[in-house]
């Protein structure tokens, strides 16, 4: 073999490396934008509201609702919920001095069942919006919901996941009227 045929070899093992790379980045770019296009949804609807699209079915327009009813709710109870912890922070710190101060420590126990209260209000406002936008159907799941995210065991204690629903469906739709 002669010194142009090998590099000729060389050559044309180069220009199919290139050809290569350049197919494959371009299958990446276009399933990446395509998945993008396809995902521009569920980046809007994250966390609370994705579980709510998952556990109760939502149309798009349902997920758009849910999703600004939730950004309003964090807007509001964000704040809260870091005053909550400061100030338990501050209760720990007078907890483990050397002489706490009871009065202090009364004050900081008022101070989180307020801030507990205004946050527990706002969660009653957001149940209830949330209600408004949910069929029937939805309403009963989204209280089975809420009762297991609040440990209520008065909704399908003992049961399966999936039978929670039964036994309230059964009684009718009790406090779960369509309020559009």
């Amino acid at each position: 073999m002669n010194y142009f045929n090998k590099y000729r070899l060389v050559f044309w093992i180069m220009i199919l490396m290139i050809v290569l790379n350049i197919s494959s980045f371009t299958t990446y770019f276009f399933y990446y934008r395509a998945n993008k296009a396809v995902n521009a949804d569920t980046i809007s609807c994250s966390g609370t509201c994705r579980i709510l699209n998952e556990h109760l079915a939502l149309t798009a327009e349902q997920t758009a609702k849910v999703s600004e009813i939730n950004k309003k709710f964090r807007e509001k109870t964000e704040p809260l919920v870091n005053e909550i912890k400061c100030t338990r922070a501050a209760m720990l710190g007078e907890l483990s001095s050397a002489m706490p101060d009871t009065m202090k420590l009364n004050q900081y126990a008022e101070t989180i069942g307020d801030l507990q209260k205004i946050l527990q209000k706002a969660a009653i406002v957001q149940f209830q919006q949330l209600k408004k936008i949910c069929t029937p159907d939805q309403c009963l799941k989204l209280s089975a919901i809420y009762s297991e995210l609040y440990g209520c065991p008065t909704m399908g204690q003992g049961m399966g996941t999936r039978m929670k629903h039964k036994d309230r469906q059964a009684e009718g739709n009790k406090g779960c009227e369509k309020n559009h």
